[in-house]
């Protein structure tokens, strides 16, 4: 008995000198993040800017400018990186993201229509949009997937690709109907942390705490959902409450990302296979994984979009979705070889 006990906890202690590296990595992707960019600063300019803040121009741009940054980054990754892994197990699909499921689409669609039609200019009216049409859509397409023939991993993908491209549809034809605000609009689709206020940080903040808290409650659910319903049911998992708590933390953290920072695609796609690759398959461990790794990429994604076309900052999402791009074709190219 004692001995049958004791090897989970070996395992759990194996993962720790990966948590470490983790946290290691992202300090210094922090630190990446207040230190490069269009002018360079050193660490010691750094610990003035934050500690002993003098009003100088070195000062501002480090604690006014780049510190937001370097704080929503890591927050919106980590978030889309644990909304990856439920959104993987909930559809049984190596390849889905919480784009598959028409989050990231009903967001943009929200701010699209709330900026066109409803004249909401300010980045705080814009990003609570966001956060609307994420949970909103969520509210949709669990609706719609759950209606006759009852809830399957299969309908929910479905529906959620449906309404993607729905969105996607509205998005494009009120775009070409307003130039005007064309501009100001696809650099918010193509997702971006440069110029976000600390504000949203903080409002974000406890929207990724709460999707992130219901997420762990449900980590021994989502381990017997891996395998298919019959097992699950056998073990005593409700399959439909489990589902729709999974839904509602999924579209919490998607929303609190997108209202952050726009849609970042393919962060939930690349990261939980990192995740599982460095810890297993067991939630508790892929959740905490997913959020460390998340937290790394894209602050590393951030830092990257400041040299890719140097002096002008490309958006972030143009470098995940680069990355997610290339992943998917690996990871399609295993599935039919």
């Amino acid at each position: 008995m004692v001995e049958g006990m004791s090897r989970p906890v070996q395992a759990d202690r194996s993962r720790w000198p990966v948590y470490a590296a983790l946290a290691l990595g992202l300090c210094v992707a922090m630190l990446a993040s207040l230190t490069l960019g269009y002018k360079l600063y050193g660490l010691d300019k750094v610990w003035a800017a934050l500690f002993a803040h003098d009003g100088s121009e070195t000062a501002t741009v480090i604690a006014g400018l780049r510190l937001p940054r370097a704080l929503i980054a890591p927050l919106a990754g980590a978030a889309l990186g644990m909304a990856g892994v439920m959104v993987q197990t909930l559809s049984r699909n190596r390849i889905a993201s919480p784009d598959t499921l028409g989050l990231n689409a009903g967001a943009s669609m929200a701010v699209v229509l709330a900026m066109v039609v409803f004249g909401v200019g300010s980045l705080g009216g814009l990003s609570l949009a966001a956060a609307i049409g994420a949970l909103l859509t969520s509210i949709i397409v669990f609706g719609v997937a759950a209606g006759a023939g009852g809830l399957s991993p299969l309908k929910i993908v479905l529906v959620g690709v449906t309404f993607a491209g729905l969105a996607h549809a509205v998005v494009e034809i009120v775009l070409t109907s307003n130039e005007a605000q064309l501009q100001q609009l696809l650099f918010w689709l193509s997702g971006a942390f440069v110029d976000r206020p600390i504000s949203l940080f903080f409002n974000g903040l406890p929207v990724v705490l709460v999707g992130a808290a219901l997420a762990f409650t449900l980590t021994s659910a989502l381990d017997a959902l891996q395998a298919d319903d019959a097992t699950a049911a056998s073990l005593g998992v409700p399959l439909l409450a489990v589902r729709g708590l999974t839904f509602v933390a999924v579209s919490l953290l998607t929303g609190a990302a997108v209202s952050m920072a726009g849609p970042v695609a393919f962060v939930g796609l690349v990261v939980p296979h990192a995740a599982r690759g460095l810890v297993g398959l067991r939630h508790r461990h892929q959740l905490a994984a997913a959020a460390l790794v998340g937290a790394i990429y894209t602050t590393l994604a951030d830092v990257a979009a400041r040299f890719v076309i140097y002096p002008v900052e490309a958006p972030v999402g143009a470098i995940t979705a680069v990355v997610g791009a290339g992943t998917l074709v690996v990871l399609l190219m295993r599935r039919l070889a």
